[in-house]
């Protein structure tokens, strides 16, 4: 397992959770690129990635060349430079082999045979931290690089517009590492019980993706939701960690830049859509949102 194969963007899980998933609302089921703006300043553009390295979602790099090129700054969800992932894998793991024993003898088997599957080598699995293991296990098996969010990236630095990170790796670290361990151990068990099931809904949120529709990415994952009651409260901490209150840190870190106008933000779709989305967000202070793919 390589660092940065492991550690883009912990939005990702959330995409490939279907246990945590909410329903979006009807106004922002459709559409990846959307238009913001506020009287008096340039308008700026929200882009919902899918942090995948599939060609098929690799080839959308082109048609935003253009409307990244004219941004005065572009703003990634994260910057995965060598620094970034030095840190996540510091995070990422114990002093020793700790992982078996607290997920427990009988589970840990199972987990350690789903993380092999991911390619974390057997030295290596047994350190992993809850955390960063569950993480392992929401990502496609055949995870290909670089990501699409990589890719913008790219392109921004191509064109020389300035790139400013929305989070730190710190922060996304956090997002998950601080939840209650039992949370982590928990989802961590059920991920790899339904391993199979969430490695099967990876192709059909692709496509949901490529068609724009968030609002059935939504449905898939309701469709595949865990019906456990014991994992209810696990599953709520988990989606308030991952997506409500970094929406929050998101509308904090993006409304200025938005106010100055001309911004290009590429995050996450998960981020766009429902009540506590962003586009909601900043519908509810005072921008104008548009669809615009």
């Amino acid at each position: 397992m390589t660092g940065r194969r492991a550690f883009l963007l912990q939005a990702a899980a959330l995409t490939a959770a279907p246990a945590f998933a909410r329903a979006a609302p009807a106004a922002f089921e459709r559409g990846l690129l959307w238009r913001v703006s506020i009287e008096g300043v340039a308008p700026g553009f929200l882009y919902g990635t899918l942090h995948s390295g599939d060609p098929r979602v690799l080839a959308r790099v082109e048609a935003l060349r253009g409307p990244i090129a004219g941004a005065r700054l572009f703003m990634p969800e994260l910057v995965t430079d060598a620094e970034a992932v030095s840190i996540y894998m510091a995070a990422s793991v114990y002093g020793s082999d700790d992982l078996p024993r607290r997920v427990g003898k009988a589970k840990w088997p199972r987990i350690e045979q789903a993380l092999a599957l991911h390619g974390v080598d057997a030295r290596v699995a047994p350190r992993l931290r809850p955390w960063a293991a569950l993480i392992t296990l929401l990502q496609p098996v055949s995870a290909q690089q670089p990501s699409l969010d990589e890719a913008l990236i790219d392109v921004a630095r191509a064109r020389r517009v300035p790139v400013q990170a929305i989070e730190q790796v710190q922060e996304q670290i956090d997002a998950i590492a601080l939840l209650p361990e039992d949370t982590q151990i928990a989802l961590l068990i059920d991920a790899s019980r339904r391993h199979d099931l969430i490695q099967a809904g990876i192709e059909p949120m692709t496509r949901a993706w490529l068609a724009g529709d968030i609002g059935e990415l939504a449905r898939i994952n309701t469709r595949l939701m865990s019906v456990e009651p014991s994992l209810k409260l696990h599953g709520q901490r988990f989606l308030q960690a991952l997506l409500g209150a970094r929406n929050a840190r998101f509308e904090q870190r993006l409304l200025p830049e938005l106010r100055q106008g001309g911004v290009f933000a590429a995050f996450g779709a998960a981020h766009l859509t429902g009540a506590d989305g962003m586009l909601s967000r900043l519908s509810a202070q005072g921008f104008t949102v548009e669809r615009a793919d």
